[in-house]
């Protein structure tokens, strides 16, 4: 018989991810336009995590099932926000959902998948938001819209993993963040 009282295994990773010391920014990733991203997070992250090995911060993907999981979870939603609360995030209004997404990205070092995560941060400046989206009419305010059409997954999280981490050097160093130079498939919005 399950005991009542015992709590379910943590999410792969998610432990490390709260303790160890991160990246102070987060990135965002939105789709519009039939854009499938479900595997994005997860190959930037892995990018992220290659380009951070000798830097110690450590990165953790994040997809929209995870997210509703310890939102329901009095555990873990305890623990998450109060790690962002030592951060100074104000997660006072909002459902439980949408508080959980900015709690996460401002711990730092999260990749968060939907377009849901662009929405939510939209008024976080230590998160890069990036929309994949094959028009620009209905794409959400970003800091850096791709349209897909012309590149390998593994060339997708490939650019949007170097573009953050120019970004978030420039904002460390108290820099204006890098333009990325335009091309007809990367367009800053």
């Amino acid at each position: 018989m399950k005991n009542p009282n015992s709590r379910p295994a943590p999410p792969v990773g998610l432990i490390a991810w709260l303790k160890q010391p991160g990246s102070p920014s987060s990135i965002a990733l939105g789709a519009t336009c039939g854009c499938n991203i479900a595997r994005l997070g997860g190959q930037v992250c892995e990018k992220l995590q290659s380009a951070a090995a000798s830097s110690h911060s450590h990165y953790r993907a994040f997809d929209p099932e995870e997210i509703r999981l310890l939102a329901g979870d009095p555990f873990w939603r305890h623990a998450i926000f109060a790690a962002a609360a030592r951060k100074g995030i104000d997660l006072e209004s909002g459902c439980d959902y949408d508080c959980m997404v900015r709690a996460i990205a401002a711990i730092g070092g999260a990749v968060l998948s939907g377009e849901w995560a662009i929405e939510s941060t939209a008024r976080m400046a230590q998160v890069f938001r990036v929309a994949l989206s094959h028009c620009e009419r209905c794409c959400p305010a970003s800091t850096l819209h791709l349209d897909p059409d012309g590149y390998s997954p593994e060339g997708l999280a490939r650019i949007i993993a170097k573009r953050f981490l120019h970004w978030d050097e420039d904002r460390e160093k108290g820099r204006k963040p890098r333009v990325p130079r335009e091309s007809k498939m990367a367009v800053l919005l």
